[in-house]
């Protein structure tokens, strides 16, 4: 039998690091730049311009970014308060319910126990006749 290496999925593209990334676009900059810059520290100071291009560039991406994620867990977090509002009015109308069946529950008790004297006392003075 042959032996068969497993090809990557389309999906896995090489992965590149953040700093090949920065590499690359500073490059890219550099690369736009030079036929405007004359000297050797005119090119010097435009690399290392270019490659703090790059960082800002990477930073104004992150930053959007994380904006779009902020954004999304503020709806998320007012959803939640509005969630966490309607539980709590339907905890206080229960605890309301819960309270007027225990008074209810004490009246039906009392006037239980007040029809009982009534029939015990009502017994005995039947026997007692």
């Amino acid at each position: 039998m042959t032996e068969q290496k497993k090809s990557p999925d389309a999906n896995e593209a090489p992965k590149k690091t953040i700093k090949k990334i920065l590499i690359d676009l500073a490059n890219d900059y550099f690369q736009c730049w030079l036929p405007a810059l004359k000297g050797d520290s005119s090119k010097f100071l435009g690399r290392r311009l270019a490659i703090a291009q790059a960082e800002i560039t990477r930073i104004v991406n992150d930053n959007e970014i994380l904006v779009a994620a902020n954004k999304h867990l503020l709806e998320r977090v007012a959803q939640l308060e509005i969630g966490y509002s309607q539980l709590c009015d339907a905890h206080d109308e229960n605890k309301r319910l819960h309270h007027e069946i225990g008074v209810r529950q004490k009246k039906h008790i009392e006037t239980c126990d007040k029809n009982f004297l009534n029939l015990k006392g009502a017994i005995e003075e039947l026997r007692g006749s």
